[in-house]
């Protein structure tokens, strides 16, 4: 069963996602040489012979071990790789929390106190997000005419639900947490952890950074989205990507970027970063190290509002 463990220490929580085991089960961790297996695969995941020859152990006792806890549940099987002629199962670990309820003698949380964080999406967060703090510039798009392409940035009627959906993993929210694109200098590029909102059309930061992108928008081709991933060209206008990556100009700072081909290509960014965030934390479906996502939104209810996506790679 996963659940959620809050560890308190100096006024602080920490949030784990934990995997809870019935309180007979809890002895298969009990050995030293399953602590020994599961600090391996916690190290990288790998297969019962890459384990047994780093433990200088019997293969057969590693199987033996490495079947009792995945039959638990606490590690799981994630590949399998031909060698030699065989199958290796390639396993790792569910959890950093390994947890047991011996009776029941919980709470019921209050949820006026504040929303529960999937620590999943905390992570995923950061460095944007870095205890509860901004650690970001934000860039929207001027609403006056400007740029290369002398357009108007139309971002903002989108960034409400996007802000409030960031608001719930701030302990507290200073003023001045956006800056418009035409203000942003090239040292406030390099020197910040970026939130880029809108594309290349009509945020000037973003086409200065476009041709360096995974996933890009092609002027030649009417804006549309061309993914160096799969080779892909999307040129429906709720066609939208959204990526987090390096800073092609400072390694050590990131960029998130929400953007779409046409302002309701933004509304579709905006609404999968919602709801859809463990989607877009599973990478690229080229690539699973990138978090490169490209999507489609929908009109459901024929209303003129974007109410559902569909992922694209």
């Amino acid at each position: 069963m996963k659940t959620t463990l809050i560890e308190e220490s100096k006024g602080n929580q920490t949030a784990y996602n934990s995997f809870m085991v019935k309180p007979k089960d809890i002895g298969v961790i009990c050995s030293d040489l399953s602590l020994k297996i599961i600090n391996e695969l916690v190290r990288t995941p790998c297969c019962a012979m890459d384990v047994a020859r780093k433990l200088e152990q019997h293969e057969q006792k590693i199987y033996y071990h490495l079947r009792r806890l995945e039959n638990v549940g606490i590690i799981k099987l994630v590949a399998s790789e031909k060698r030699y002629g065989m199958t290796a199962k390639i396993y790792d670990v569910v959890s950093p929390i390994i947890a047991t309820k011996l009776y029941n003698d919980g709470y019921s949380i209050n949820n006026n106190s504040g929303p529960t964080q999937d620590p999943e999406i905390v992570k995923f967060l950061h460095p944007f997000i870095n205890d509860g703090k901004l650690n970001a510039k934000i860039i929207l798009s001027s609403p006056h005419p400007h740029g290369e392409y002398g357009t108007t940035g139309r971002d903002a009627v989108h960034m409400t639900d996007f802000a409030l959906f960031l608001g719930k993993f701030l302990n507290n929210v200073d003023p001045n947490n956006y800056q418009l694109d035409v203000k942003t200098t090239d040292e406030d590029i390099k020197n910040n952890n970026l939130i880029l909102i809108g594309g290349p059309k009509i945020n000037v930061i973003t086409n200065k950074l476009n041709s360096k992108l995974p996933i890009y928008f092609d002027k030649k081709r009417n804006w549309n989205l061309v993914s160096k991933l799969s080779g892909n060209i999307y040129n429906y206008d709720n066609d939208a990507v959204i990526l987090k990556i390096k800073n092609p100009l400072n390694q050590n700072k990131e960029i998130l970027l929400l953007a779409g081909i046409r302002s309701s290509g933004l509304k579709s960014a905006v609404l999968t970063f919602i709801n859809h965030c463990n989607e877009i934390m599973k990478g690229n479906s080229n690539d699973k190290n990138l978090i490169a996502k490209v999507f489609i939104g929908f009109d459901k209810k024929g209303d003129g509002i974007i109410d559902s996506v569909k992922i694209l790679e």
